[in-house]
């Protein structure tokens, strides 16, 4: 019978440490998907941050000028409009590096592509867009690769199409 108690307290033992592996194992997982939620939740309310500046009366007018009257935009309206485009960078960044991370689980190509068409719709978005990039090392990304090309796909006047249709769709 002593020979038998230690093996059985072995098997004990055993399944403890197994039992104990898997209560790490779901409390791993449990803490990954709240990040995941966490990540996702930070991301909209970063893109909601973004729109926001679109809602301002005074910008709203900067950004519908930057799409009629491009020529005119003064150099005040350009600085408006650089840090907001770089606001929308900075957050397809962000994405992307949810993306890689494994955080986001969509493809990220079909949200550059979306984003492309919202914030990069217009003649004034896609020359800003080319001319930032032209100017810096991070070429070689493959989320900025993606960006240009996808804005290059787009319409230049993809939000005013968008704005003309709505319009006829209400008379």
């Amino acid at each position: 019978m002593s020979g038998s108690t230690p093996s059985w307290i072995e098997v004990g033992g055993v399944v403890a440490l197994l039992g104990g592996l898997a209560l790490v194992y779901v409390q791993i997982e449990q803490s990954t998907e709240i990040t995941r939620v966490q990540l996702n939740a930070s991301i909209a309310q970063n893109w909601r941050t973004v729109d926001a500046t679109r809602q301002s009366e005074e910008f709203a007018k900067v950004l519908a000028k930057s799409m009629e009257q491009p020529q005119e935009i003064t150099l005040a309206e350009f600085l408006e409009l650089d840090a907001y485009y770089l606001g929308v960078l900075d957050q397809l960044e962000a994405m992307a590096a949810a993306y890689e991370s494994g955080y986001r689980e969509s493809a990220l190509e079909g949200t550059i592509a979306n984003n492309a068409k919202t914030y990069f719709g217009n003649a004034f978005a896609k020359s800003w867009v080319n001319r930032h990039f032209s100017n810096l090392s991070t070429l070689n990304e493959k989320w900025v690769q993606m960006l240009l090309t996808e804005t290059q796909k787009v319409d230049s006047d993809t939000v005013e199409a968008k704005y003309r249709g709505v319009l006829q769709d209400i008379k």
